[in-house]
C-alpha cells in the first residue's frame, strides 16, 4: 500500500513538471507576440484620438498623477507638438475603467476614448463607451463645465470624468515642466 501511494505521488509530480515546462515554452514563444499586439492596439488608440499626429513620443511619468498610466506627445511631420495623449485609470461602479484623452497644446480636448469599461454594467455604466457620452468631452477645457453624467450610472460617469480630470492634471504637469 505504501509503494502505491509513493508511486502515485511521483507520477503526479512528473505530470505537473511536464505540464509546467510545456506552458513555460509556449509562454516563451507567445509573450513577444502578445506584447507586440498590445502595443499595436495602443498605438491605434492613440492615432484614433489624435489623428493629426504623425508620431508619438513617450513623456516622462515622474511628475504625473498616479492614475495616469501613459503619456505621449503627438508630433506632426516636422516634429512639432500637435497634442498630448494621456491614459488614466479610475474605479467605476464594479471595477476599473480606463480612459484615453487627447488634449491640444492650448488645453482643449480633441477626443476621448473609452479603453476599458468591461467590468461595468452594459446597460448603464457601459454607455460611457458610446459616442453619445464621449462626444460631450470634445472641445472642453479643464473645467469640463458642459459634461453631464449618465442618469443611473453616476458612479461610472464620475469615475470617467475623474480620469479625464487626471489627464488634465498630467497635461498641466507636462506643460508646466
Amino acid at each position: 500500500m505504501k509503494k502505491v501511494g509513493i508511486k502515485s505521488i511521483v507520477v503526479l509530480a512528473a505530470i505537473c513538471l511536464v505540464t509546467s515546462a510545456a506552458l513555460a515554452v509556449v509562454n516563451h514563444f507567445t509573450a513577444p507576440i502578445i506584447t507586440a499586439a498590445a502595443q499595436t492596439r495602443e498605438d491605434a488608440s492613440r492615432r484614433a484620438v489624435l489623428p493629426q499626429a504623425a508620431a508619438f513620443e513617450v513623456l516622462p511619468s515622474d511628475a504625473l498623477p498616479e492614475t495616469v498610466t501613459a503619456a505621449y506627445a503627438g508630433l506632426d511631420g516636422a516634429g512639432h507638438v500637435v497634442g498630448y495623449v494621456f491614459t488614466a485609470q479610475g474605479r467605476g461602479f464594479d471595477g476599473d475603467i480606463t480612459v484615453m484623452a487627447a488634449i491640444d497644446p492650448t488645453g482643449v480636448i480633441v477626443q476621448v476614448a473609452t479603453i476599458d469599461v468591461t467590468s461595468e454594467t452594459k446597460t448603464l455604466g457601459g454607455q460611457t463607451a458610446y459616442a453619445g457620452y464621449t462626444g460631450q468631452y470634445i472641445g472642453q477645457d479643464s473645467s469640463l463645465s458642459a459634461v453631464d453624467a449618465i442618469s443611473g450610472a453616476t458612479i461610472t460617469s464620475d469615475a470617467y470624468e475623474g480620469c479625464v480630470r487626471d489627464c488634465f492634471a498630467a497635461f498641466d504637469a507636462v506643460k508646466g515642466g
